[in-house]
């Protein structure tokens, strides 16, 4: 069965917001794609109110999901990223002085938990931690999904003149804060590179837009003026509701995975007892219960179905695990604690009740025409099973 719980896990946080020191923003280093995104995370699990950096830890295969990569993780391809990484040098002015840094002070692999743990060299300290001036802040959202380290750095220096919607930026300058240093040393070429590539994917993916003019001397280009602006409101929208869109297709792709392992494993124990379970019901089993257990709720349909099946003189286990599950849920929109509803002891309390036994048609004593009869329990039963009818016209995905 899927190991649901870890892959329930959250990957990373796009809302999360990245916050840096306008000397940080424009800091002189060159990182990979990859490299800047493990940064840009770090960067934004960083709390407002962090008095002193945390070793910040996460599963190896979220953080393989983090890099956009797929398959399998392998531990020596993460161990050269990360050496890679913390060899790489930032330098950043401040005022009179030219300072260098190592992003990272340390490192380190668990694999026998899967998990990797990173922290930020202390010296970087004053460049991301309590900054009450002087600092630029934008979503993370904004840079995962560019695929050029180029386009991640302009964003960043662009952000920080949004509100003044126009700078000029020497070239030699700015190309060593996008990390070009001795390529591309023709400005056509910079420009076929770096430029355009990067607006491109910026007025595309982000929440800002720009274009440049060539500031000559001569027949010279000698630095650059941008001018920026918010991205259209429209197309912004546009693009979070693709993208909602994309992760709900997504979602429903896992679900489809995860109720389909459900059913299988659980299928077996009704086999076993001679019962046929319609997949639909599973289905309607997980829909419910989301309510209830949220992300764990498959986790916890296997348990009840496992607790059902331990109890004795259970005539009908399909539709006593129905009418739990629904109780569970009629707890839930009381605003009462689910966990009275309580298939061990076939009991349960509610507010109106000191304790009321699960209906007598569950038990293996009671006759097959009780199912039908027009009793209290009778009743019951049918509205249970209505119930069950109704979401599986609804939702009839075979």
């Amino acid at each position: 069965m899927v190991d649901i719980e870890k892959d329930n896990e959250i990957q990373y946080e796009n809302n999360n917001l990245v916050t840096k020191s306008n000397i940080l923003i424009e800091g002189n280093y060159s990182l990979t794609i990859t490299e800047q995104k493990i940064i840009l995370y770090l960067v934004s699990k960083v709390g407002i109110d962090d008095q002193d950096f945390a070793i910040y830890e996460l599963p190896i295969k979220d953080f393989f999901n983090l890099l956009g990569y797929s398959g399998q993780p392998k531990y020596t391809e993460i161990r050269k990223i990360t050496k890679n990484l913390m060899g790489k040098v930032l330098e950043l002015k401040d005022g009179s002085k030219i300072k260098q840094f190592s992003w990272l002070s340390y490192v380190e692999y668990d694999q026998y938990n899967g998990r990797v743990k990173l922290s930020f060299d202390p010296r970087l300290k004053p460049h991301l931690l309590q900054l009450k001036k002087e600092f630029t802040s934008y979503r993370l959202k904004n840079v995962m999904d560019l695929k050029s380290g180029y386009s991640i750095r302009m964003y960043e220096i662009l952000k920080k003149w949004q509100k003044v919607k126009q700078i000029e930026i020497d070239l030699k300058k700015l190309r060593k804060m996008t990390g070009v240093y001795n390529k591309y040393k023709e400005y056509h070429n910079f420009k076929k590179r770096v430029l355009n590539p990067s607006k491109k994917e910026i007025n595309d993916k982000t929440d800002i837009n720009f274009h440049f003019k060539e500031i000559k001397k001569g027949r010279k280009v000698v630095s650059i003026c941008f001018f920026i602006s918010k991205q259209s409101t429209l197309k912004f929208a546009n693009g979070a509701r693709n993208e909602i869109k994309a992760v709900e297709r997504k979602q429903a792709t896992e679900e489809e995975i995860w109720t389909d392992s459900l059913y299988k494993q659980i299928n077996s124990m009704f086999e076993r007892h001679g019962y046929t379970l319609e997949k639909n019901v599973v289905r309607g089993w997980v829909f419910r219960t989301k309510k209830v257990w949220g992300n764990k709720n498959y986790i916890e349909i296997n348990n009840l179905v496992n607790e059902a099946f331990k109890k004795d003189g259970v005539k009908n286990h399909i539709a006593l695990i129905t009418f739990i599950i629904n109780k569970k849920v009629e707890y839930i929109e009381k605003g009462l604690d689910a966990k009275q509803v309580n298939i061990r002891t076939l009991t349960y309390s509610d507010s109106n009740r000191d304790k009321e036994v699960i209906p007598e048609w569950f038990n293996e004593e009671s006759k097959q025409s009780n199912l039908s009869d027009q009793t209290e329990s009778g009743q019951e039963v049918q509205e249970v099973q209505q119930l069950l009818d109704d979401f599986l016209k609804n939702n009839n995905n075979d």
